[in-house]
């Protein structure tokens, strides 16, 4: 497909030099782009509303077994729940009922031994695959908890940044994020990040998708110590990717900011597992503004981390920059931070409803909206057809795996 001329010129001179590599993927982004704006989003009736029943409960605040420290990532496979420790350089097995079922993994460089853990998932074949950033190498276990083999993450000399494992399709290729430094997101706030899939089978990578829109990293500085660098979480809207557990596919949600209160559209673009677009929509939703006293408020917390204050910034100064960010934005970003590709090819956003209000809303595997969620009391982490498994804490800041049961009506 030919692009326009307009077109063209934009992505030539804005995207394509970020990474030369991968024509073919380049511009199917920048035509993506230009459906995404021409396409809207199908009208898919009255949404459901469904609703999660709090359930089992995993976790042992006095076991040193099966009491559970920060949880990364979560997945069933079969009758079993995986749980990736990254402070303990290891996974927890547990049963389906919460019975504690043994450790993959401990403190080293060899097979089977982690220095980080970072993301996990499932192969087609039942394998679990295990990803140390540190070591940049992906392990493969077996259904018994065995090594069975080990590869590289994979790189390219034309490549700038630091590249994120985000996923295994199930094809066996690698989906790698590659960021963009702190100090260069500070010079350049809009500067795309590109995602590119490294085949198994050696052949040359290709970029699938870019990650866009405005970050959120500041900078802090008092003019003599250098660049300290704050990163602002809930005004971001830059992309957020999202990948399947078990390689099927993964969405990028474009998280375009409203300037206007009247109701506006956020971009949603499905992969599936070979990295082919599967479906584009434009999602409506209808801004937030951002009151004053929210804003107040969030400087006023932010003022009250000492830890992320450097000794050489002072408060005031601190409490300047703070206030021309949170002012600069007049609306909440339409997608906060977390988004979750389920393991039967739906997507859960999660959306501001309110200045202190959110809710999921779900996408079934065309990209249509069918549902509306409520939030459970903590992170979800993993989601299936029945239930989803979720992270909450206690008072005393101690983990807890919960299940919940999805009702349908």
């Amino acid at each position: 497909m030919r692009l326009p001329p307009v077109v063209a010129s934009l992505f030539d001179a804005n995207m394509r030099r970020c990474l030369p590599i991968g024509r073919r993927h380049w511009e199917r982004a920048a035509v993506l782009a230009v459906f995404c704006v021409a396409v809207p989003f199908p009208a898919s009736g009255q949404m459901e509303r469904w609703t999660l029943e709090r359930t089992i409960t995993i976790g042992d605040a006095m076991g040193s077994e099966a009491g559970l420290t920060r949880v990364g990532t979560v997945i069933v496979r079969d009758d079993r729940l995986i749980v990736t420790q990254p402070r303990e350089r290891r996974l927890r097995i547990f049963s389906l009922i919460g019975d504690f079922l043994g450790f993959i993994g401990r403190d080293g460089e060899g097979p089977g031994e982690f220095r980080a853990v970072g993301r996990m998932g499932l192969l087609a074949d039942g394998r679990l695959w295990v990803h140390d950033p540190q070591l940049q190498r992906i392990q493969h276990f077996d259904l018994a908890g065995r090594v069975v083999s080990t590869e590289r993450v994979r790189d390219h000399p034309a490549l700038r940044g630091w590249g994120s494992v985000r996923g295994l399709l199930e094809d066996g290729s690698q989906l790698v994020w590659y960021s963009a430094s702190s100090s260069e997101l500070v010079k350049s706030p809009q500067l795309p990040e590109p995602v590119v899939r490294f085949p198994e089978d050696g052949q040359p990578p290709d970029t699938v998708a870019m990650i866009v829109g405005r970050n959120d990293i500041l900078a802090l500085s008092d003019g003599t110590a250098g660049v300290r660098v704050l990163a602002l979480h809930p005004l971001s809207y830059r992309s957020r990717l999202a990948v399947g557990a078990d390689g099927s596919g993964f969405v990028v949600v474009h998280r375009t900011g409203a300037t206007s209160d009247e109701r506006h559209t956020y971009s949603v673009i499905g992969f599936d597992g070979r990295a082919d677009t599967a479906w584009v929509r434009e999602v409506p939703y209808d801004p937030v503004r951002i009151p004053e006293g929210w804003r107040q408020r969030r400087v006023e917390e932010r003022i009250g981390y000492p830890d992320r204050l450097h000794p050489s910034v002072s408060e005031r100064h601190f409490r300047n920059v703070l206030k021309r960010a949170y002012g600069g934005r007049a609306f909440f970003p339409p997608v906060e931070l977390v988004v979750r590709a389920a393991a039967e090819g739906t997507t859960w956003l999660r959306l501001r409803t309110g200045v202190e209000s959110s809710e999921w809303e779900v996408l079934d595997k065309f990209g249509r909206s069918v549902a509306r969620v409520d939030l459970p009391r903590g992170s979800i982490n993993w989601i299936g057809r029945e239930s989803v498994w979720v992270t909450e804490r206690d008072e005393l800041d101690i983990s807890y795996l919960v299940r919940y049961v999805i009702h349908r009506p």
